[in-house]
Parts: C-alpha cells; structure tokens; sequence
C-alpha cells in the first residue's frame, strides 16, 4: 500500500513544488496514446501473473511454465511491433520516425523477448524466475543437472500429498516429504536432519531461492544427501479430511485445509508467518541451529545448511 500511494502521490508532489513543470509538460497526442497502449501491454503481462498465482494454488493446471511464457513472449513481442510502428491502434499518429527513447524502449523489449525464448525449453531464466511459475509445471525440460529421477532420499514409500505438490511445485531433481511427521518419522530411520522448507504457491522469494540457490551444485549437494527434506505448502487449498480438521490452539482457528495445517505450524511453532522460512531440526523436532529465511548468497546458505548438518552430527 505504501508503493501505491507513493506512486500516486509523486507527480502530484512534483507539480505542487514546481508548478512552472505544468508548462513544460507536452500536449496531449498521440504520443499519450502509445504511452497507454504499453502500459495495457504490460498490465496484460501482470495479469497473467496474477492469473498464474491463483492457477497454482487452486491446481488447475492451465498456466505451467511453458505456457505462460509463450504468453509473455507474444506480449512482449507484440509491444515490440507496436513500439517500432508495426502495428497501430485508433488515436495512434503516423509514426514519421524513431525518436532516441522509443528506439531504447525497443531494443529492451526486443531483447527481453530474445532472452525468454531459451526459458521453453527450460532454461532457469534467473533474473525473471521468481515471477515464473515453478519449474516443475515444465513438461518439457532440456536443462542439464537440473533434472533427474531419482534423490539420495527416494526410498519408495509413497509420500503424503505428493500427488498434489510433487509435480508441480517441487524444483526438478529435488524428492521431499510433503508432510512433516511423515519427514520426521524417515529422518528416524536414516539418521538425518529435517530441513523444513515452508514455501508457498505465490512465494515469488521461494522461486528464486530455488532458482538462483538450489541449482547450485554444492547446496543442491548437501540437500539430496544430507538432509530428508520437508516442503510446506502454507497457501495450499486442498482441504484436509474431516477428521484431520481441527481448531488452532493458536489462533483459535478451524483449520480446514493443507495450507491453513502448515501456515498455523510455522506461526506456532516458530513464530513466523513469512516465506520462504527454513528450519533445520533432528528427527525429534528439536531445532538446531537458528533458523533462516531467504538468503540468496550461496556460500552464506551453504554454511547454514552445513552448519545443520554439524550441529546434528554433534549431537549425535
């Protein structure tokens, strides 16, 4: 709310400090009109975003990667056109030549669209990846030592919820429990640590922690082998059996679904209500280290999840 009204209230400032600005400002033309025609084209963009957020959450499964991208692709591609004269809209001027901004603001958009097109065939695309759905919905995947079959932690039980989360949310290559007790009762028998990982559909830090961090060799390293991972949908809608439903003893809530299960364990068990939020613990649930949110320095993350690791081999 504060970014909105900040937005609004600047050009309203600006003029009421330097009325002498108002005489300065261009006429209204069609110069106006190829401002909002952007802007409607990037308002689509954004929609699809947001269209793409309650997509995953509700499982619909029309807005994967590859589709959504293919979306943004024609967007962009077409404000590109437009932009260089290609294609004109009423009110639109004849446009004579290019003017040094608008020659900028093509070249942008141009490369932009240049720079998604490697992302179809699963390229990590990391600078836009936190507003890309998850690289799991990615049917069709060429990208090397991100995906594979089988984890260090895949031992042929079949995992609680996967059918909801697994392929559609987890980062490709990666094999984690969905439910906690179900992580902590395999950590029992392996003798690892629980990383527990609460995540979120519409998590746009998750998705770059996953795209910038993970797929690093190292920390993708340490979380395959040493770790039973645990990932924690806080914004799942699937609702959960009648006789698994309950009211919260913390916030005095009827808890009806997987995500409102996950986001009242994270508030009351570790009072945070934020995303991504990691916790390293034994197989008891005891924790053991603090805990740590999302931290896109790689070496910095890589000692925390080593520093888990130590603390549990400590322990034990």
């Amino acid at each position: 709310m504060l970014g909105f009204s900040i937005a609004l209230a600047i050009p309203f400032g600006l003029f009421a400090m330097f009325p002498s600005m108002l005489k300065s400002l261009p006429k209204s033309g069609g110069w106006l009109n190829s401002v909002k025609v952007v802007l409607g084209f990037l308002e689509l963009a954004l929609a699809l975003k947001f269209l793409s957020n309650v997509d995953l959450a509700y499982n619909w499964q029309f807005l994967d990667r590859e589709v959504f991208l293919a979306l943004w692709i024609v967007i962009f591609g077409l404000m590109g056109l437009y932009l260089i004269g290609k294609i004109k809209f009423s009110h639109d001027n004849e446009l004579k030549y290019m003017s040094v901004p608008r020659t900028i603001i093509s070249l942008i958009v141009f490369s932009f669209v240049v720079y998604m097109v490697p992302g179809m065939w699963g390229a990590p695309l990391k600078s836009i990846s936190a507003f890309l759905p998850p690289s799991a919905t990615q049917d069709f995947d060429l990208s090397s030592g991100i995906a594979s079959g089988t984890t260090a932690h895949s031992d042929g039980k079949v995992k609680k919820y996967a059918e909801i989360f697994h392929e559609r949310g987890t980062p490709k290559g990666f094999d984690p429990y969905y439910d906690y007790d179900q992580a902590l009762a395999t950590a029992k028998e392996l003798n690892k640590p629980v990383l527990i990982d609460f995540t979120g559909w519409n998590c746009v830090n998750c998705r770059k922690m996953e795209a910038n961090v993970w797929t690093d060799p190292a920390v993708a390293k340490l979380l395959k082998e040493e770790f039973v991972m645990a990932e924690l949908f806080v914004d799942g809608k699937t609702e959960l059996p009648s006789n698994e439903q309950f009211v919260s003893k913390y916030s005095n809530k009827k808890i009806k679904t997987i995500g409102n299960k996950n986001s009242d364990f994270q508030a009351s068990s570790f009072n945070s209500n934020s995303q991504p939020l990691y916790v390293i613990v034994d197989p008891n649930g005891q924790v053991l280290i603090p805990q740590s949110g999302a931290n896109y320095d790689i070496e910095q993350y890589k000692a925390f999840l080593q520093g888990g690791v130590d603390a549990f081999k400590k322990k034990n």
